[in-house]
């Protein structure tokens, strides 16, 4: 007797293609103005200039991140189940673990040496990077790290444990209360580790990590319970509308008028009510997206054409290959001189295109394709 195969989600594919561009488009605004760190920035727009980059990087930073934690940990023990434990581990060191080497000794020197060499015209040598390892780094694939160190605990508690979490899908209430909770922790930890500070040398910026670590837990306790198909288009409708009347009526004047003196560092950390409010309405948005996005993209989202189905198998190779690409899109455009909001939105479809078209054509490599 067959088992009976669970038709495939092809809304949580769409939505990996979207949240992959997110990145993508995150760190190019970081390059023209964006609060944030990155390999290259060319500016740094001041207020009021900066509140619509400002508006843009929050937004995503408070829930793509998140998302992508979530609908990973979704298809844990699907995997696990169909796989068993031995050829799933074996698979996942291959597939976390060959983008992070590749990425530290070869794309992270690759994109210091592109930086150094064509923006800041130093006169060095590609092959000295990697030799001598110059450069070394993990970048944007601390997800990817991070991602493999919750599926490892996950696994050592699936061993010692065999609790389930069975409960039903929660209501508003609850939700707010945990988005809330969330917030509070992460202003609590900002007090003494504020935005943009990272545990050294793996690149985890803890003053997100209780976010990623309960939309992680959130993902495999979804699966267990069947929660997605609790979640409707009526709510997620709801959802998105609440998240955008937080995102465009409540953030700006919080935005502004906190930071007029003090400018985007008062919201990074500190005992400070603009971190804390930040970090309240960070979670908030955050929530709310993933729910908004879910239900909508589930009814009007949820089928693939051909170059839908080759963008969804591409997401992956672009989170891993996106870095070199940007940079070298600011390298070459580094002389045109515009005001530098212009200049994001004019790049920003180049640098889409580039870097799916660099992840397709590396999918085309038999033993890349095995990984990516």
């Amino acid at each position: 007797m067959k088992t009976e195969q669970k038709p495939r989600l092809w809304y949580i594919d769409n939505l990996r293609i979207f949240l992959i561009s997110l990145v993508v488009l995150h760190h190019l605004a970081i390059t023209y103005g964006a609060p944030g760190d990155w390999y290259y920035n060319e500016t740094r727009l001041d207020f009021p200039a900066i509140v619509p980059m400002t508006l843009f990087v929050a937004t995503n930073q408070s829930f793509f991140m998140g998302m992508f934690f979530f609908i990973s940990a979704l298809f844990i023990l699907p995997s696990l189940n169909k796989k068993g434990n031995k050829r799933y581990i074996k698979d996942r060191l291959i597939r976390l673990g060959v983008p992070l080497v590749v990425f530290f000794f070869v794309l992270s020197p690759l994109t210091i040496f592109i930086r150094n060499r064509f923006i800041r015209g130093e006169d060095v040598s590609l092959a000295d990077y990697w030799l001598h390892a110059y450069g070394t780094g993990f970048g944007p694939l601390w997800f990817v790290e991070a991602l493999f160190v919750f599926t490892a605990f996950y696994l050592l508690f699936r061993k010692i444990s065999s609790v389930k979490m069975t409960t039903k899908f929660p209501g508003t209430p609850a939700i707010l209360l945990v988005a809330f909770l969330t917030g509070l922790l992460q202003f609590i930890i900002r007090i003494w580790l504020p935005v943009g500070w990272s545990l050294p040398f793996t690149g985890f910026q803890i003053p997100f990590f209780v976010q990623y670590i309960t939309l992680f837990v959130l993902g495999i306790i979804a699966y267990q319970n069947n929660w997605l198909e609790s979640v409707s288009l009526k709510s997620g409708k709801r959802w998105f509308i609440f998240a955008q009347i937080l995102i465009l009526i409540v953030f700006p004047p919080i935005i502004y008028f906190g930071g007029v003196e003090k400018g985007v560092d008062a919201f990074t950390g500190g005992f400070t009510w603009q971190s804390f409010s930040y970090a309240v309405w960070e979670q908030l948005v955050g929530f709310s997206l993933i729910l908004g996005l879910l239900g909508l993209a589930k009814k009007y989202f949820n089928r693939q054409g051909k170059v839908a189905k080759q963008l969804s198998g591409s997401a992956y190779g672009v989170f891993v290959f996106h870095t070199p690409v940007i940079v070298s899109v600011s390298a070459i455009f580094l002389s045109w001189e515009t005001f530098p909001i212009l200049k994001f939105v004019m790049l920003a479809p180049l640098a889409l295109v580039l870097v799916f078209c660099v992840a397709f054509l590396f999918r085309k490599l038999p033993l890349v394709k095995k990984i990516l």
